[in-house]
């Protein structure tokens, strides 16, 4: 059954890797889910470099190829 009462919650955000709540100003709970998020973002750089040299060697192989042929 649906209640009548509204709760008042301060505004607040959550934190970006656990959703734990934290101000409204903050991004993160603590230094290890700031340095998890950190991390992850690397990551994600770094697959996304790997992905565009890949299909860039895709692109220029083949005219290589024909250059030295």
């Amino acid at each position: 059954m649906i209640s009548d009462k509204t709760v008042n919650v301060a505004p607040h955000r959550h934190c970006l890797v656990c959703g734990n709540a934290v101000g409204r100003e903050e991004s993160f709970c603590d230094e290890l889910c700031e340095s998890k998020f950190k991390s992850s973002q690397r990551r994600q750089q770094l697959i996304f470099l790997i992905f565009v040299a890949f299909f860039l060697g895709i692109l220029i192989l083949p005219a290589l190829l024909n250059m030295k042929g």
